[in-house]
């Protein structure tokens, strides 16, 4: 049985230790998962995927599944060696699939950069691609200290990164959106918190010098304004409130460093 697990609150890694055939029939349920079996050229692999997955026209690979549900009679149909989900997939899919004798792998949310450069090389060694994700993960972190040279020494502005609002919801620690203001040399207003519903009235406390709106469309653009109707913030006073891609939400090694960078060039 294929099973692996980012424990639901801890995220602990452990190695995946199957063997990896040269090649295998894999259906993704994670958009992430997708992205990261693309990056090392595995997407012949793919027979199945979900909605949100970003895939080629040209590989025409069937949808098996949505936010919500996932159609396990088609994935049966595939024939998959395989199913690679990620945290949000509810445990009773998970052993439907195992029922009718397809294995899992269940990866959860990683919570830095160097889960999102080890979940790669667990994909690797089930597509047999583990060469090349570890090429790509050495350029990666290589690429990753260069850029951080451009942080200037001494500067760890405090950044408040939003990612829902209504309530308003902010990256905790033990999570990569919170290793991105790390990774920038940033401190995390939130960095105190165990929950990640914050009221306005502590964001305006913190004093943000800068605020991040991550993937919220139109609607980001709205809460940009709203803050930019608060003069005293240090984040408005230096015209530093920016919303980000909702790409960012389900990084490879290469995206997350691509995302660092931008960072850098915004922040400072």
């Amino acid at each position: 049985m294929y099973k692996f697990l980012f424990l639901p609150i801890l995220f602990h890694l452990f190695a995946f230790t199957g063997k990896a055939q040269e090649s295998k029939r894999i259906v993704s349920l994670a958009p992430s998962i997708t992205q990261n079996l693309y990056l090392i050229e595995a997407q012949g692999q793919i027979v199945g995927c979900t909605r949100f997955c970003l895939t080629e026209a040209k590989d025409s690979i069937p949808v098996v599944a949505d936010a919500v549900n996932v159609n396990m009679e088609k994935i049966v149909a595939l024939r998959p060696d395989i199913v690679i989900t990620s945290g949000l997939t509810p445990p009773k899919v998970l052993d439907g699939l195992e029922r009718m004798g397809i294995k899992t792998l269940r990866i959860g949310q990683p919570k830095n950069f160097n889960e999102i450069c080890e979940q790669l090389i667990i994909l690797s060694e089930i597509s047999g691609k583990k060469e090349l994700a570890e090429t790509i993960v050495r350029e990666s972190k290589t690429r990753l200290a260069t850029i951080q040279k451009n942080i200037p020494s001494g500067k760890h502005p405090k950044i408040f990164m939003e990612i829902g609002a209504n309530p308003l919801y902010t990256a905790l620690p033990g999570t990569f959106m919170h290793d991105y203001i790390q990774q920038i040399g940033g401190l995390n207003i939130a960095q105190e918190l165990d929950n990640a519903s914050v009221s306005k009235e502590y964001v305006l406390l913190q004093n943000p010098e800068v605020i991040f709106i991550v993937g919220m469309g139109i609607a980001g653009e709205e809460e940009k304004t709203h803050w930019q109707e608060i003069k005293s913030l240090k984040a408005v006073k230096d015209n530093k409130i920016f919303t980000l891609d909702d790409y960012i939400c389900s990084p490879t090694p290469v995206t997350f460093v691509k995302t660092v960078e931008e960072l850098i060039q915004m922040v400072y």
